[in-house]
């Protein structure tokens, strides 16, 4: 919740000082185009709403800062979060203020104060202010687009537009800087004349005591920020030196087998890099890449549940419940760590790693689809056009399979393995498979329709359904990893897609899948066959109509689909 607040109050200022900055270019035209740009884009602004969220956000922003700075146990940071930090505590320095100053003047003088006005006291009364207010705007801008960056650098539409997006960084404030001292200037040379700025001051009822108040109170606010922020540090000191007295719990990181101090109350990502130890954290340590992500093995038990938010960024790594992120956890006692990510991981790594799932034994249910007769199919037929037939019947079966709550997990040649109950566990895994079965027979009806005219008579496929335990998780090249699974039970489910042809049926499916998910099996007869690489029979049933399939269990689930949390995936890990 408190990255979420720091973010959406960052937004507002964000889209705030982005305003300000394109009314500021219209400087170049004239102060009047300025005026009158800022009643269409400052206008949002001066309403109490709009007031009210702009204060709150900046109040807002400032506090969680604030208190980020004073849980942070250790300022071991990348360069670009040093230097957002940096930025973050010189605005409101100044910034403090120029918001008393505008208060004061909101309160004190009737008249509405105008552009004139505004520039006359930045760049005549007080120049020195002019030249800090316009640094405080830049420095705000360079942290807001720091911070944006550290937010939006995860998502591929951000790396497809980043020279675009930072080309628009650099131009913005360069033409609004331009307008800016093209506006002072202009102002400069009118209060060479006589009187002038008198009669500005006296037409806005501003007296010279106001303006000696607003300066006594700006520099008051900016020294008393000031010694807070030595009050802060201080504080942090105290603090690190009566922790230093304290028994440390220790920290076993792998790879490297190294062992640490944790810092007390720290988060793992901080002690990790306290100890000058690389690890990866695309985000920054906000929660949002999971590229932090450890496997925690002694101390497991001691660590709080993860939060929503955790299981979320983690998922699908969540189903591997010893897997956390190291950003979000603050361990007091003994713990012993495995990272999972490359210290050295960048953007382009990122999306592949957010899929990440580290393998693991599961008990999840197989399902195992295949092209009959593609043989003749490729023979009848040009390259090209076999192609855009299976790429369409992919297509299809990847429907079916994102709508049953199916992970599609390998393809070879004209034929697929499909995972069923990675979320949702092994009995309801099997009920989502045979469900995921009917919707690839009505899926097939519909695509030979569509190609009648290539596919006379049509295409057609045999399943095979198998359940029970095999090694899942990420597996291939480190480029391209894909969730799989390799293990006995699984090739059992490609040994019963096969029997389906033995047997002249579109489905074969286990006894253990039928148990699993409810089937009514009164009109179904069961077989006991021998599967090539098992010693023992495997029962089965062959079934001719498999649209005709019912179960309790999928009346009740078919149509309610079971995401489990963390902890509810561990109970199923046993």
């Amino acid at each position: 919740m408190k990255n979420r607040l720091r973010l959406y109050s960052g937004l507002v200022l964000f889209i705030f000082v982005t305003g300000h900055l394109i009314n500021l270019s219209f400087g170049l035209i004239s102060v009047e185009a300025m005026a009158s740009g800022a009643e269409f884009l400052l206008i949002p602004w001066r309403s109490t709403f709009g007031r009210t969220l702009l204060m709150g956000s900046f109040l807002l922003h400032i506090g969680i800062a604030i208190w980020s700075i004073w849980i942070r146990r250790s300022f071991r940071m990348s360069t670009i979060e040093f230097v957002q930090i940096c930025l973050g505590v010189l605005a409101p320095f100044i910034l403090f203020g120029h918001v008393v100053a505008t208060r004061f003047i909101d309160v004190n003088i009737v008249t509405e104060p105008s552009y004139y006005t505004t520039l006359t006291m930045l760049w005549v009364v007080a120049p020195w202010r002019g030249v800090m207010l316009a640094a405080a705007v830049l420095i705000v801008w360079a942290h807001g687009c720091m911070g944006l960056h550290k937010w939006l650098r995860i998502y591929p539409i951000y790396s497809h537009y980043k020279y675009l997006i930072f080309s628009l960084a650099l131009l913005i404030p360069s033409i609004s800087l331009a307008g800016y001292v093209a506006a002072g200037n202009h102002i400069l040379g009118a209060a060479q004349q006589d009187g002038w700025v008198q009669n500005l001051f006296a037409d806005a009822n501003i007296e010279p005591w106001m303006i000696a108040v607003v300066i006594a109170r700006e520099t008051t606010f900016q020294l008393g920020f000031l010694v807070f922020l030595i009050a802060l540090l201080v504080g942090r000191f105290i603090r690190r030196l009566i922790g230093s007295r304290q028994n440390k719990p220790r920290l076993y990181y792998s790879p490297g087998e190294k062992i640490i101090e944790l810092i007390p109350h720290a988060t793992l990502l901080e002690s990790i890099r306290a100890a000058n130890i690389p690890h990866a954290s695309v985000c920054g340590g906000h929660g949002r890449c999971s590229t932090c992500r450890v496997r925690v093995g002694q101390g497991l038990n001691d660590l709080p549940p993860p939060s929503e938010q955790e299981v979320k960024v983690l998922s699908p790594a969540a189903l591997a419940f010893s897997v956390r992120l190291a950003c979000q956890l603050r361990p007091i006692q003994d713990l012993e760590v495995t990272a999972l990510v490359e210290p050295d991981v960048g953007l382009k790594e990122v999306a592949r790693y957010r899929d990440y799932l580290p393998a693991r034994e599961m008990d999840v249910a197989y399902l195992f689809v295949d092209i009959r007769n593609s043989t003749n199919l490729s023979e009848e037929r040009l390259p090209f056009d076999v192609v855009y037939i299976l790429n369409l019947f992919f297509a299809e079966m990847a429907e079916a399979l994102q709508e049953t709550n199916g992970h599609y997990a390998q393809f070879n040649g004209d034929g697929l393995l499909a995972i069923y109950g990675l979320t949702s566990g092994p009995k309801q895994g099997c009920v989502e498979a045979i469900e995921g079965t009917k919707a690839m027979f009505g899926r097939l009806v519909d695509l030979n329709e569509r190609l009648k005219n290539e596919v006379p008579d049509g295409l057609e496929i045999g399943i095979g359904i198998h359940a029970g335990g095999a090694i899942v998780g990420s597996m291939g090249p480190p480029e391209a990893p894909v969730i799989s699974a390799i293990g006995d039970n699984v090739n059992i489910a490609a040994r019963l897609e096969s029997l389906t042809k033995e047997f002249s049926v579109p489905l074969v499916i286990s006894a253990t899948v039928a148990a699993r998910s409810g089937l009514d099996k009164s009109r179904l007869q069961e077989h006991s066959v021998s599967v090539k690489g098992r010693n023992h029979k495997v029962n089965i049933y062959a079934i001719r109509e498999p649209k005709l399939l019912t179960s309790n269990k999928m009346e009740a689930n078919c149509n309610s689909r079971t995401y489990r949390t963390l902890p509810e995936i561990s109970k199923l890990a046993g």
